[in-house]
């Protein structure tokens, strides 16, 4: 077992054992040493504070590098900003800014490299952020296209059947500008290319038929098949070529079957021809088949006597199954004047217009009724905003061209 105490004699004679020291330094030299030790732990304390103040600051500065490098990955990882391409962009501009700190002279051209890059990451952020947008957001309605839009263009529409075959419905593709001499080679070209399914309609086109030029610019010739179908659900055929064909500059349209004049109709008989009305006054309702496809204006089955009551019936419920109304009960006014070309809407002061897709859509079926009736352009007086989407409320507006774009 260790021993826990020592006896003093045993300590005694441990200290005689140990040899004899003897210091030779004068009092005078033992002080001074003593002094200079004491100026040299003066010194200690400071230098120890100033390296610590230093690891204090060094630490800090890494916490907060680290945090906003943590923050900057997280907002990536969020949302989807960086992609590791970019990533690696910007670890190396930072490998790049070090190493340019030891070269001054390279700042400049470093400066600009980097500033230039970070615009460029911050642009396709600005373009991830914008694309599943885009690519979430359903369209819900189709606008119309007006001459503004057609400085190097050409439309071409095309009456389809909805899904249930009770309205023709007007949609019309932008394609570049074309002469018209050349429409009906371009209406029958997307015929064969339409995909009406997709917007809610039959599938109607392309249809077994031949479509060529008149006897002049202003008529469209339709040769049929011997024992057509076409020839017996006429009503809906005639319905949807005349659609059609009022957006072109075809006046009239000529029938012939196997290259002979005229044609045998199930229900409208034997016809060797037909004008295109482009006037038939009628209102304008809303189709959808669903909530995934767009909702298009769509024209009534049916005329009406003046182009208010026109006005009041878009406003009115259909029994049938995906149209609505295109004009809200809440969009009021107080009465209706026209000047040559020119109608004009006096609303009242509850009439509800918003800058929204409602409004928009509203107005547009408005400006369409005005179309059928023969005006050219619309005049919207004491409206409570002035602009809703492209429309300019404190203006007169020209009616558009065609309804419906979905391209």
């Amino acid at each position: 077992m260790r021993r826990t105490r020592w006896k003093e004699n045993e300590i005694e004679d441990m200290l005689r054992e140990l040899p004899k020291l003897k210091d030779d330094r004068t009092k005078a030299e033992v002080f001074a040493r003593i002094h200079e030790n004491k100026r040299k732990k003066h010194w200690i304390p400071l230098i120890a504070g100033v390296a610590s103040l230093f690891l204090m600051v060094v630490l800090a500065s890494s916490i907060i590098i680290d945090k906003k490098g943590t923050t900057s990955q997280e907002g990536s990882g969020s949302s989807g900003k960086l992609s590791i391409s970019e990533n690696k962009e910007m670890a190396d501009l930072e490998q790049q800014d070090a190493s340019n700190k030891e070269n001054p002279s390279e700042d400049k051209q470093y400066n600009q490299e980097f500033s230039s890059k970070q615009a460029e990451i911050e642009s396709k952020d600005k373009v991830s952020e914008m694309e599943p947008r885009k690519r979430g957001k359903e369209k819900t309605f189709a606008q119309a296209i007006y001459q503004d839009d057609l400085k190097n263009a050409s439309i071409i529409t095309m009456g389809v059947p909805d899904d249930q075959m009770n309205f023709i419905v007007p949609i019309s593709i932008k394609l570049k500008h074309y002469d018209e001499s050349d429409t009906l080679n371009q209406l029958v070209n997307q015929m064969s290319e339409i995909d009406e399914e997709q917007y809610g309609l039959s599938d109607y086109f392309p249809l077994d038929i031949k479509i060529s030029q008149g006897n002049d610019m202003t008529t469209a010739n339709i040769d049929f098949q011997e024992k057509s179908q076409l020839l017996d659900e006429d009503t809906l055929f005639l319905h949807s070529m005349e659609e059609t064909l009022s957006y072109t500059n075809i006046e009239k349209m000529t029938f012939s079957t196997g290259g002979k004049q005229g044609a045998m109709f199930a229900h409208a008989g034997y016809l060797k021809g037909e004008d295109i009305p482009h006037q038939k006054n009628r209102t304008y309702l809303l189709y959808q088949r669903d909530k995934t496809s767009p909702r298009f204006l769509v024209p009534s089955n049916m005329g009406y006597q003046d182009f208010e009551e026109a006005l009041q019936a878009g406003k009115g419920e259909a029994d049938i199954e995906g149209i609505s109304p295109a004009i809200p009960h809440d969009l009021k006014w107080e009465r209706i004047s026209s000047d040559g070309d020119l109608v004009i809407i006096q609303l009242s002061d509850q009439a509800a217009i918003e800058n929204n897709e409602e409004s928009l859509q509203a107005l547009e079926a408005i400006l369409f009724i005005a179309k059928d009736f023969g005006f050219e352009k619309v005049k919207f007086e004491n409206a409570p905003i002035e602009e809703v989407g492209q429309l300019n409320l404190t203006e007169d507006i020209l009616v558009p061209k065609a309804p419906n774009q979905v391209n």
